[in-house]
């Protein structure tokens, strides 16, 4: 014989189901929204670093730190 759920049951997994999902959901915009900040921030700081080298005239360091912003800004996505 095959075992079904009654009414009940089924409405208790889905509203389960329905809250796990929700927390996966909010879960991954916190990540999304910490990911963004550290990498605005990240931006914010090389940009500010490259202007202390150009103020120092140190091509080097410039050169350095604007290959670094560039891959920040690839992995930002713009």
């Amino acid at each position: 014989m095959k075992h079904e759920k009654s009414y009940s049951e089924l409405t208790k997994s889905c509203a389960m189901n329905k809250k796990k999902r929700e927390n996966y959901m909010q879960n991954l915009m916190i990540d999304m929204i910490i990911t963004e900040a550290l990498l605005k921030r990240k931006q914010q700081k090389l940009v500010n670093e490259i202007d202390h080298a150009l103020d120092q005239k140190n091509k080097s360091l410039f050169m350095e730190l604007t290959c670094e912003l560039i891959q920040v800004n690839q992995a930002f996505g713009s």
